[in-house]
C-alpha cells in the first residue's frame, strides 16, 4: 500500500458492505463493530486485502493511529467518538449462507489441500518482509545505485521488499526472505502439492494484476500496484522518522 492509506488499520462503512470481507473470517485480529447502518472494522494483519474490498464502497472511511489518537487519514487533526471496545471477531458476525448440494452421478474428484513442505532446492531470494524501522536504518547507510529496482508496500507493522531485475535485496538480519515470481514461497519451503505455477495462481483464483505471498498461515493475495519504488524518503516516512 502507498500514499495515504498506508497506515490504515480502521475503517467506518456502511454496514450493508460488511459482506465484502466474506472472505477474510479466518483472521481472527479483523473484528467488527455494528452501530445501526454503520459498523466499523479494524485489523492487525491483511491489511491489502481489507483495504481492496473496502476502497470501492461508497462513503467508505480510513483511519490510522498515530501516538494514542485516531486521525482520518490523510488529516492531522484527531478525529473524535473512535470506539475502543465492543468490537467482535468478523466470523461472529458474517456467518456464511446454507449451502444446497445436488447429487451428481459423475465421479466427485478428490478435494486437494494447499500447503508448504520442506525444500531441498536452492532459491534466490527475490522478496522480505521486515520491520519498518530495520529498512530506514538500511536506506539510510545505502547508496542511491541499492535502491535500482527495489519495490516496497507497507502493511500494519511490516514492510514487503521485492526485488527486481539483476537489484539486490537489502541484507537485513532477521527478515523472513521468500522466493518466486508470481507465488512467493518462504526459502527452504515450496508447494505441496509440487504443481507448475501456472496451476497454482488458477487454483488460488489469483489475477494477472496480482501476487500471493505464501506464508505458513495464510495465502496472502497482493494487487502488483501497490508495490513502490523504494527510496530513502519513503523508508524514513514509514518508519515514522
Amino acid at each position: 500500500m502507498h500514499g495515504v492509506l498506508t497506515h490504515a488499520s480502521l475503517a467506518r462503512i456502511p454496514a450493508s458492505a460488511l459482506a465484502l470481507l466474506g472472505r477474510l473470517r479466518t483472521y481472527a485480529s479483523v473484528q467488527v463493530r455494528i452501530e445501526e447502518q454503520r459498523a466499523w472494522v479494524r485489523w492487525d494483519e491483511a491489511g491489502f486485502q481489507v483495504l481492496r474490498a473496502l476502497l470501492p464502497v461508497e462513503g467508505a472511511e480510513f483511519f490510522e493511529k498515530l501516538d494514542s489518537s485516531w486521525h482520518l487519514c490523510g488529516y492531522s487533526l484527531p478525529a473524535f467518538e473512535i470506539p475502543e471496545d465492543g468490537f467482535v471477531p468478523l466470523a461472529m458476525v458474517l456467518t456464511p449462507a446454507a449451502v444446497h448440494t445436488v447429487p451428481d452421478e459423475a465421479e466427485a474428484l478428490p478435494r486437494v489441500q494447499f500447503a508448504l513442505k520442506r525444500s531441498s532446492e536452492i532459491h534466490s531470494a527475490r522478496a522480505l518482509l521486515c520491520k519498518p524501522g530495520a529498512l530506514a536504518v538500511w536506506a539510510d547507510m545505502a547508496t542511491l545505485g541499492e535502491f535500482n529496482g527495489i519495490l516496497a508496500a507497507r502493511s500494519g507493522d511490516l514492510v514487503l521488499v521485492t526485488a527486481t531485475g539483476d537489484a539486490s535485496l537489502p541484507p537485513l538480519a532477521g527478515a523472513e526472505r521468500y522466493w518466486g515470481e508470481r507465488l512467493l514461497f518462504p526459502l527452504g519451503y515450496g508447494p505441496d502439492p509440487d504443481l507448475p505455477e501456472s496451476a497454482l495462481l488458477t487454483a488460488l483464483s489469483i489475477r494477472d494484476d496480482e501476487f500471493a505471498l505464501v506464508r505458513h498461515a495464510a495465502v496472502e493475495v497482493i494487487p502488483r500496484g501497490v508495490l513502490q519504488p523504494l527510496t530513502r524518503a519513503s523508508a524514513r516516512l514509514g518508519a515514522g522518522a
